[in-house]
């Protein structure tokens, strides 16, 4: 009701009550058999056979679903719906992802149980956004093609990922929500070590006021030149691990600028960053973290990292740039500003190993395996051999790198000007540079402060090991260090392929009822519609086959509870034997929502060669198509029923032998000179003289479901309504409009609509006592349309008239 309050005109909207029933799909298959590849007893809905082949492969060896599926979509199948089975025995394959000490720190499972999980491969790389602290996960699907070349199908690329299961990016979760390959899992009671930030530039190891070095030179610049020795407050952002990020803001004093030891830019860094968290918390330098100057020991160089070193095992420390006043960027904190940050799972050595051959980056003091180059002048690079077993060639010639003027700024023996991280960066894009000028099998690539050398093709790289080395006089005692372990390219602890083959897998047996049952179950749970249902057969043993006569009375038990029909196969191949195999299979069948088809039709095995296989798939994609081109009320039979993509008949037959089918309600599949077509549309209750003359026909059960789904569908707008003539008037008007629009499209045997159908809801039907139980009770005759099996023409002469 409106509510008044003023004079004046209002308006009040009405609803019509008109409700609408809308017909449901007819001829959406559902698909329970074996395949290769795909998820196991989880329904997935395909539009074409291009998306069975995507998901499940094409691969015929474990049964006929993939042959039934593709006779669907040749026949006029639109949608269906397929669901993998096999027996308990099926599992996935693995793959064990190690690091650099060998030990499995991820496992990879294939999405799908089988051995095709074998054709899986990952790959692991450092060139993320961190790679001290994150890796790159590639996963992808290597097949052979028709000429034996191994081709990548179905790339993923995780960038990113941590083992760290505190980081947004944890592997376990990125891959379940990314992967259509497979699912990580990362080893439990991995125990992180203490995450540690270094900055680019270097110092004295001895933490002398040595002009040269570039760390001392960028404390230096930070004072104000204009004003003697006046300390310019610098910031810079941290984050100490789960910590929130603060802004650190360092308050110096001017004996950094005349006296530099290192211990007060070590005291200035740690005082900025307890204050920063002392402003919310007051926490101990120890438990926050700890700054100090490493030395390290390289050859000939005598420097020294500056170091932010987490407490707690398990903390990251990342350094950014400050709001204002940054000083990060010009004492090198931070991977943005060249420094590097080695994350606590990276420091126990607990991320993956990276694919093909990286050189080390953390040894036993950090860098110390890659400083070495950041103490050559390009001058010294101009010999290089990279040495080894390898599977396709062996890399021995010489590579030279031009030095252009003014851009070396290599450290050289005994001074160190500018010393920065950024000199093993550029020695080792020359080194990179050189070997893919030469070399063509491999490729060398910069992962932050690493040389990647990968194969240009394949994953043969196991087990082999390569030495970078150079005998150039000049620079004969920084080569020294090379030779000697550690080397850029030692000799692995674990396998270092290009990408690793998962292993194992298995496709399990041929299913059981138990297994047929659950995926019933999660057709039921998961599938809010298919109207028919095909069992392929399994595999071509004969035991498998014979055992699928034991699943067709539960499939038609479940056919009935979703108002479906099931397409059966016969497997016999003699007339006399199909009758006897008929009579078996009507025990413990629900007959009248199920027909049998036979024989067995014949298409192209891809090899040049035939084969039979049962015609299911076939007649499920023929009543998609006379549905969509006649009506679901049409038998799906006759001559424009004809079957597509076969080349014949396995059993040729007779109209006598057909005579003898008929009666007993198999439907014959015949060889006519049109085509081969199916010539029956009997329910497995449509034997001569069963008793149900109501769903003797194919047609009339199949349009019953329909009407049933559709009118259950249409009318539950009237559950919770009052039960009163009100709602009663609804339904009529409902289901009569949509009867009549199924009787004008010629669905209906009678003349005229009160001939065709009716619909009756009122309080005969509905009694008192109904609608105390919350009950309406809804009446729905029809009157079907059978189909005319026998055409009897009778021809008569007419005598000649005589002439009077």
């Amino acid at each position: 009701m409106v509510q008044v309050s003023f004079p004046g005109v209002y308006v009040r909207e009405v609803p019509s009550g008109v409700r609408t029933i809308t017909g449901v799909a007819t001829s959406i298959a559902a698909f329970v058999g074996m395949t290769r590849r795909g998820p196991m007893k989880l329904p997935t809905r395909i539009l074409s056979f291009t998306d069975y082949d995507r998901i499940f492969s094409t691969d015929t060896s474990l049964g006929e679903t993939t042959d039934q599926v593709r006779q669907f979509f040749q026949n006029g199948g639109q949608q269906a719906f397929i669901v993998r089975v096999a027996d308990s025995s099926a599992a996935p394959a693995t793959l064990p992802v190690r690091n650099v000490a060998g030990t499995p720190v991820l496992t990879l499972t294939a999405s799908s149980d089988g051995t095709d999980g074998a054709q899986l491969r990952a790959a692991i790389d450092y060139n993320s956004a961190n790679p001290e602290r994150t890796f790159n996960l590639t996963i992808y699907r290597e097949i052979l093609d028709a000429s034996g070349n191994a081709t990548v199908q179905d790339t993923e690329l995780f960038k990113d990922v941590s083992v760290d299961s505190a980081d947004g990016r944890f592997v376990e979760k990125v891959v379940a929500q990314g992967s259509a390959l497979a699912t990580a899992t990362v080893a439990t009671g991995l125990t992180p070590g203490k995450g540690f930030s270094v900055t680019a530039l270097l110092g004295a190891a001895d933490g002398t006021n040595n002009a040269t070095h570039a760390l001392v030179a960028a404390v230096k610049s930070i004072f104000d030149p204009t004003t003697t020795n006046t300390f310019i407050t610098g910031k810079f952002q941290v984050r100490v691990g789960n910590r929130p990020a603060k802004v650190a803001v360092i308050t110096g004093t001017a004996a950094m600028f005349t006296d530099f030891t290192g211990a007060t830019l070590v005291a200035a860094i740690d005082q900025a960053i307890q204050d920063a968290y002392g402003s919310v918390t007051p926490l101990t330098a120890t438990a926050i973290g700890g700054v100090s100057l490493a030395a390290t020991t390289p050859v000939n160089s005598g420097l020294a990292f500056l170091q932010i070193v987490a407490a707690a095992n398990g903390d990251d420390v990342v350094i950014d740039r400050g709001p204002d006043s940054d000083i990060a960027q010009k004492l090198g904190l931070g991977t943005v500003q060249g420094g590097i940050e080695v994350g606590a799972f990276a420091v126990a050595d607990l991320r993956p190993h990276p694919s093909a051959y990286v050189s080390a980056l953390t040894d036993t003091a950090p860098l110390d395996a890659l400083l070495t180059f950041g103490l050559l002048l390009k001058g010294d690079l101009l010999d290089i051999h990279l040495t080894g077993a390898q599977p396709f060639t062996v890399l021995a010639t010489k590579i030279s790198f031009p030095v252009p003027a003014g851009t070396d700024r290599t450290i050289a023996t005994g001074t160190v000007p500018g010393a920065s991280l950024l000199n093993i960066r550029e020695n080792l894009a020359a080194i990179a540079a050189g070997i893919n000028s030469v070399q063509t099998k491999w490729r060398a690539r910069i992962h932050g402060y690493r040389l990647a050398l990968i194969p240009a093709f394949g994953t043969a790289t196991s087990g082999t090991s390569h030495v970078l080395n150079g005998t150039n006089t000049a620079g004969a005692g920084r080569w020294a260090a090379l030779t000697t372990a550690p080397q850029v390219f030692a000799p692995p602890a674990i396998a270092a392929a290009a990408a690793d083959s998962f292993t194992g897998g298995n496709n399990g047996g041929p299913p059981a009822l138990n297994d047929y049952q659950k995926a019933f179950d999660a057709l039921d749970s998961q599938v809010d519609l298919f109207n028919i249902l095909v069992l392929p057969r399994t595999t071509t043993d004969a035991a498998a086959a014979a055992f699928r006569a034991n699943i067709w009375g539960p499939a038609s038990d479940f056919c009935v509870q979703r108002r479906a029909f099931l397409v059966m196969d016969a497997d016999s191949t003699k007339v006399q034997d199909v009758l006897t195999e008929d009579l078996s299979l009507r025990i413990g069948l629900a007959k009248d929502h199920a027909g049998l088809y036979w024989p067995r039709v014949t298409i192209p095995d891809g090899n040049g060669f035939t084969k039979n296989i049962d015609p299911s798939g076939s007649i499920a994609g023929i009543m998609a198509r006379i549905d969509a081109t006649r009506g679901g009320w049409k038998a799906p039979a006759g001559l424009e029923a004809d079957v597509r993509g076969i080349r014949g008949v396995e059993v040729p037959m007779s109209d006598a032998e057909n005579g003898l089918l008929n009666p007993q309600a198999i439907n014959a599949i015949r060889s006519f000179p049109n085509g081969v077509v199916s010539w029956g549309a009997r329910t497995m209750d449509g034997f001569d003289n069963s008793g149900d003359d109501d769903f003797k026909y194919v047609p009339v059960r199949r349009f019953e479901l329909f009407l049933e789904e559709s009118v259950i569908r249409g009318l539950k707008f009237a559950v919770f309504e009052p039960n009163d003539e009100p709602l009663w008037a609804q339904i009529r008007l409902a289901v009569g409009a949509f009867l009549n629009t199924l009787f004008r499209a010629g669905a209906f045997a009678g003349k005229t609509p009160r001939d065709a159908y009716f619909v009756k809801v009122d309080s005969e039907t509905t009694t008192q006592n109904d609608i105390n139980l919350g009950i309406v009770n809804v009446l729905v005759g029809f009157a079907p349309l059978k189909p005319a099996e026998f055409i009897v023409v009778t021809i008569r002469q007419q005598a000649g008239q005589v002439q009077v």
